[in-house]
């Protein structure tokens, strides 16, 4: 059970990981196949695309939960406290925003636009491709939320103190 629940808490890291393993191992054949043997598989380039997407979509998650994306706060260090406030509320708007209308909401039209489209070799709906989008958001939600919420307790502790 521990286990389990260990596995669904880190399954954007899973995810991830499994999608980097594939994409190395993948290309990784298909170079020596094609190199030493001159007999590539025809369906890497596929797979690998497919893979890279989940990676790139899901991978924001992980980056999210390890406070690793890119940030230029310098000169939000630089205000008095309370315009802090506002410009941490605005960022907090900006990538809910972001991550619902843009990821979430325009996301879901753009996989409804491919539902016809299937990948030439494999014949794999891009729809299956396109909805890490959409679960790489959900993703994100959930850590950044945790992050939100663990702030906030985190400053309350502050100021109990």
């Amino acid at each position: 059970m521990i286990l389990l629940k260990s596995f669904l808490k880190n399954i954007d890291d899973w995810i991830a990981v499994v999608s980097l393993a594939g994409i190395i191992l993948l290309t990784g054949v298909n170079v020596i196949l094609r190199y030493f043997f001159s007999n590539p598989i025809p369906w890497t380039e596929e797979v690998t695309l497919m893979l890279f997407v989940w990676l790139i979509f899901v991978g924001m998650s992980t980056a999210m939960k390890y406070k690793t994306h890119i940030g230029v706060d310098y000169f939000v260090e630089k205000l008095p406290k309370s315009l802090k406030m506002v410009a941490d509320f605005i960022r907090i708007l900006s990538i809910y925003t972001v991550l619902i209308y843009v990821f979430i909401i325009l996301g879901a039209k753009f996989i409804g636009n491919v539902s016809g489209k299937a990948t030439p070799i494999l014949a794999i709906s891009y729809q299956y491709i396109n909805i890490a989008v959409i679960v790489g958001a959900v993703f994100t939600i959930v850590r950044f939320t945790a992050q939100i919420i663990t702030s906030y307790k985190d400053t309350q502790k502050g100021i109990d103190a």
